[in-house]
């Protein structure tokens, strides 16, 4: 089963991202160390990093001028388990 991202909430001073989905699961997904790596570092600027957006149909988050997006359900599979343990 496909689900949508309904709503994000993004921390640019903690580089983390509260995404709530569609069928209300909310997870925490935490950029910190991603931010060391490639293109990523374009999102070190807390400016930046506060302009994600839901994408097409709710089924990613993307930095529109940057070009840098992630899957929806690549994101709920790396961070609903950490979410969960806190």
């Amino acid at each position: 089963m496909f689900y949508y991202i309904k709503t994000i909430k993004p921390d640019a001073t903690n580089y983390s991202i509260k995404i709530t989905y569609s069928d209300n699961v909310v997870i925490t997904a935490d950029f910190k160390e991603l931010l060391e790596k490639g293109v990523m570092t374009l999102l070190k600027n807390p400016a930046v990093f506060g302009k994600v957006q839901i994408g097409n149909k709710g089924r990613s988050i993307v930095w529109q001028e940057q070009d840098i997006d992630f899957c929806a359900d690549s994101l709920r599979l790396k961070f609903l388990s950490i979410t969960r343990k806190n």
